[in-house]
């Protein structure tokens, strides 16, 4: 199959005149793999103002691979060694856009979803430098758009849909792919969803006709409603099943709670606590785990919408009301660092700021990047080391751009589209010491962009 790849001339070679050019060819090649890793723009795959919006970045095998689309072979898989980005898959023949998809490592292979005409969107793998359709679900009937992917022991486990039975719960034991069970019978579909693992059975939330959407179990052999918490066909619509310990979390309604925190303890569905009493609902989300403690958000009267935390077995509590009183702070943003939780949160006086909760410190703010009280809007977070994590935020001077911070210092690292449009980076990935997403400089469209972190300048400190 042929593979683009973009090769880099060193300049002091290509001036050497003509007569000596064909004797050092060998040594030029030789000379451009020692070139230095890339900072700013990769690639303009695209040229000119359109995009090649690499998105899906996902770190397999030593290189970044990512969805990335290009004037000549159209949207495909792309891999970046650090140096070099070249296209890896032509699926969908000439400028087709085959749109890879959720990109997800099972036993040393990186699986996708992906078009082609001939199957639809199918299950795919890499092999090697080719993609190997893994099966065609959907037959010719049309596309089963796998979704939901989940390691299961020695089997993937997923929803996807063969336009016989909608969709329904799927696995592949890298011989076969089959179907596990069709729990809404007929063309209705289940929508399994929410995967989570508890003592060797995976755990999730699906549909019936007559229990509504509800917890469910699969062993490995029979697939098993665990608990009709709201009898009828409405359901209790179980979200965010998080495995604390020996129980799994998940918020979920019941006609006398509302819609609030419950546990599994692999036996039974309790009420992990009503933060509201009575039928109001205190909507927990954004289920993270650190140590020993679920930490979550959710909304009371006295509070507004906060962060909270429980510990297995215990009951809810209140980590911090940043913004005093029944005024929320709003935590968004939810991101696991080690034994820390970063976030942002507005108290009220600085905006949408970056904060951080940890066992030693309890809640801060880390830091008021954009000072007064318009907030900063830190997002997209994505770790780099044992110490840094990056992320997008916003100022007035430069817009949304990219930043770091060790929990101490934030810092400012590129003005990719000088002003105050900003880059608004996406899609971080980790690459080795490079961290790398897709931007927009206002000349080039929305392409790959790299930093490296240890020869960067900040631009801002705070």
């Amino acid at each position: 199959m042929y593979v683009y790849r973009k090769i880099a001339i060193c300049p002091n070679l290509i001036q050497m005149k003509s007569t000596i050019i064909a004797f050092l060819t060998l040594f030029s090649i030789a000379a451009c793999s020692s070139q230095p890793q890339i900072d700013g723009m990769v690639l303009d795959a695209v040229p000119g103002s359109d995009a090649g919006n690499p998105n899906a970045l996902i770190n397999f095998d030593g290189k970044l691979y990512m969805q990335l689309s290009d004037t000549e072979f159209g949207s495909e898989v792309w891999a970046f060694d650090g140096k070099t980005l070249q296209r890896v898959t032509d699926i969908e023949p000439g400028n087709g856009h085959s749109v890879p998809a959720r990109f997800f490592v099972f036993k040393d292979n990186l699986y996708f979803t992906a078009l082609q005409e001939e199957y639809g969107r199918e299950l795919f793998m890499l092999d090697g430098d080719k993609a190997k359709l893994v099966k065609d679900i959907g037959g010719d009937r049309g596309s089963s758009r796998p979704t939901s992917l989940f390691a299961f022991g020695d089997r993937l486990v997923f929803a996807a849909n063969d336009q016989v039975s909608g969709f329904e719960l799927w696995q592949w034991d890298e011989s076969a792919v089959t179907l596990v069970a069709d729990l809404n019978e007929g063309s209705g579909s289940s929508n399994p969803r929410g995967f989570e693992d508890l003592n060797g059975v995976v755990y999730f939330s699906a549909e019936r006709e007559e229990y509504g959407t509800e917890l469910f179990s699969y062993d490995g052999s029979s697939v098993v409603l665990v608990s009709d918490l709201n009898p009828g066909s409405n359901g209790s619509r179980p979200l965010e099943i998080t495995r604390l310990g020996s129980h799994l979390y998940f918020s979920a309604y019941h006609p006398e709670t509302g819609i609030e925190l419950f546990q599994f303890d692999g036996s039974t569905v309790t009420a992990a606590g009503d933060l509201i009493p009575g039928t109001e609902s205190s909507s927990p989300r954004d289920l993270k785990v650190i140590g020993d403690r679920l930490l979550f958000v959710a909304n009371t009267p006295e509070t507004g919408v906060e962060l909270f935390s429980i510990k297995e077995g215990g009951a809810p509590e209140l980590l911090a009301d940043i913004r005093p009183g029944e005024r929320s702070s709003g935590p968004e943003q939810d991101f696991v660092f080690g034994d820390k939780l970063y976030f942002s949160a507005d108290d009220g006086e600085h905006g949408l700021e970056l904060w951080m909760w940890s066992e030693a410190t309890g809640v801060r703010m880390v830091g008021d990047l954009e000072t007064g009280s318009q907030g900063s809007d830190p997002h997209a977070f994505t770790a780099l080391d044992d110490t840094w994590i990056y992320f997008s935020a916003r100022t007035e001077q430069y817009g949304v751009e990219v930043w770091r911070t060790d929990g101490q210092t934030s810092e400012m690292l590129m003005d990719i589209w000088p002003g105050p449009n900003g880059s608004t980076p996406n899609d971080h990935g980790v690459l080795n010491n490079q961290v790398c997403f897709s931007a927009q400089d206002g000349v080039h469209g929305r392409e790959l962009f790299c930093v490296t972190h240890d020869k960067v300048t900040p631009i801002i400190t705070r």
